[in-house]
């Protein structure tokens, strides 16, 4: 029995150990995601100001982050999932309940992550048109 209790701490410590890696994983996409933006915004004024279309350009760097993010993010995820699984922290039913219902600020950030890869897409696409009409 006091074989059993040092395994429970130990099980624990690794579940803290993969949120924390995923916790650490989502603000650093995040933080991708909003340089992205803020990339944009700043495009966006630069274009305006000197008649250049580097607005179009940073669609092209905001769909990129969009799908680096999303596909990094899944891919922690996924693997984090497994190695629950593989060193038998969690059980294969609780699995599915995590796949199911993933922790809110992963499902933001993935969306978050679509968004900005819809949004660059379109502003890669027409951003020369948007530039254009604010003038």
């Amino acid at each position: 029995m006091d074989a059993a209790k040092p395994k429970m701490g130990a099980s624990e410590a690794s579940i803290k150990s993969l949120y924390a890696g995923l916790y650490r994983t989502i603000i650093r996409l995040g933080l991708l995601i909003a340089a992205a933006w803020l990339f944009g915004a700043f495009s966006f004024y630069l274009s305006r100001k000197t008649g250049t279309d580097w607005f179009n350009r940073s669609g092209a760097v905001m769909a990129l982050a969009g799908a680096a993010v999303t596909f990094r993010l899944t891919n922690f995820y996924q693997g984090a999932l497994a190695t629950a699984l593989r060193e038998e922290l969690v059980s294969v039913s609780k699995e599915i309940e995590l796949h199911l219902e993933p922790p809110k600020s992963y499902v933001r950030l993935l969306y978050s992550g679509y968004l900005t890869g819809i949004i660059g897409t379109g502003i890669w696409g027409y951003g020369d048109l948007l530039v254009g009409l604010t003038l």
